[in-house]
């Protein structure tokens, strides 16, 4: 598979981690259980399987947004719209798709999100701009956060990020132009969080190098770096011995030696669009041998 593919993939998991909801026709419990039982019993190598897999992953994503977003609707007292909550559901997913073909392009791509998305996500994100929050349940249970940087109130989220507690996935990007970004003090702030999956994607020159907090994370399972102009890896993230996937993809580094020798359990990293010699690609294939490398 490529790039572009397996962000789909990444972004539908996340997905499925980030709703807060409940259906009447399903339970978000039996939902992510049929999810978890796709991702264990689909062979991911397979390009058929992976694909059939990938979009029956994306409808369950979608039921998982359309039902969360009712939950909140219902809870303020609003009149459900199920049909406009469909449309908005497959917006944000279409535009998101948009967001990883133009990541998966480099610096040719077009990754830019439509003013009507920043719009949603700003709306999405309303109860917690404000310190009276109406549903504090919220915090407890929401286990996908997105800081995008490109949002003009993005502030407000991250000072209240303590309050979140079960956050599994972050995502950090800049879902417009790339601008800078303090992930020493996002990470400080994420210290709590049971952290699976971690992204930061799309600062380009603004993300040079990553803080050394990075490596208090200890249970990432995975790690996707996209389109930075991250040079070199800090060695402290050999400590990061749970990841299973590491996307080092369009960054201007030279080598990964030896920082990811000790990331025994890797079973993917990406390494397209990076400067990487042969050699080093093939040693790394030599010294983590059960590890798929991903080079375009």
């Amino acid at each position: 598979m490529n790039i572009s593919k397996i962000l789909v993939i990444c972004l539908a998991l996340m997905l499925s981690c980030g709703a807060f909801s409940q259906n009447k026709a399903r339970t978000p419990e039996q939902i992510r259980k049929e999810m978890a039982e796709i991702r264990r019993n689909t062979d991911w190598s397979n390009n058929a399987a992976a694909a059939k897999s990938q979009a029956k992953i994306e409808a369950l994503s979608k039921e998982l947004m359309i039902a969360g977003k009712a939950l909140q609707q219902q809870a303020q007292g609003m009149q459900v719209d199920s049909a406009k909550l469909e449309e908005e559901a497959e917006y944000k997913m279409d535009l998101w798709k948009q967001m990883m073909a133009g990541v998966d392009q480099g610096e040719s791509g077009d990754v830019l999100l439509a003013k009507p998305l920043r719009e949603q996500i700003v709306e999405a994100y309303k109860n917690d701009e404000s310190p009276k929050v109406k549903n504090p349940q919220y915090f407890e249970e929401q286990t996908f956060l997105c800081i995008d940087m490109s949002v003009p109130t993005i502030q407000r989220i991250i000072d209240q990020m303590e309050n979140f507690k079960s956050i599994k996935a972050l995502l950090i990007t800049c879902s417009k132009e790339p601008s800078n970004v303090d992930l020493e003090d996002l990470l400080s702030r994420a210290k709590n969080y049971p952290l699976e999956q971690l992204h930061i994607v799309n600062f380009k020159q603004y993300v040079t190098q990553l803080p050394d907090n990075l490596s208090e994370f200890t249970s990432l399972r995975e790690l996707s770096l996209f389109n930075n102009e991250i040079s070199e890896l800090p060695h402290n993230i050999g400590s990061l011995t749970s990841l299973e996937t590491l996307y080092l993809d369009i960054n201007p580094l030279y080598t990964v030696m030896p920082m990811v020798t000790s990331l025994t359990h890797l079973k993917t990293m990406g390494l397209a669009k990076t400067r990487l010699s042969e050699s080093e690609i093939e040693e790394i294939k030599s010294l983590l041998p059960d590890c798929k490398i991903l080079i375009q």
